[in-house]
């Protein structure tokens, strides 16, 4: 038996894995995601909780852009109350850059605090 792979070649060779993601910290702010490059698309998954007390709602953002950043698409994962969290996963085109960081809104919806933006590669 000669067999070693019934997978193509392209197959093979290509190679995905879930990395962890650690977002810049925020008091009152839980964050957390993983992503996973596969080629043409990047699957990010965020999740955000609030942590604090006080705090009405918090965010974690994720952030993909092209070599020159000159194209980018971010979407956030968002949590309204104490001890409330939410995800949310999205595939993303660009794939040149990731950036993550989070933020605390006020009652009144606006941003009231931010985190650094971290990059991730």
């Amino acid at each position: 038996m000669l067999v070693l792979s019934a997978l193509p070649v392209s197959a093979a060779t290509m190679s995905s894995s879930t990395h962890k993601i650690s977002f810049p910290s925020l008091h009152g702010v839980d964050a957390w995601g993983s992503f996973t490059k596969t080629g043409a698309t990047v699957r990010v998954a965020v999740c955000a909780g609030v942590a604090g007390h006080g705090v009405p709602a918090v965010g974690a953002v994720a952030l993909a852009s092209n070599a020159n950043n000159s194209k980018s698409s971010r979407f956030a994962a968002l949590a309204i109350g104490y001890h409330q969290a939410s995800c949310k996963t999205e595939n993303l085109l660009y794939t040149n850059h990731l950036r993550i960081y989070t933020f605390i809104l006020s009652s009144h919806g606006k941003i009231s605090a931010q985190s650094k933006t971290e990059t991730i590669y």
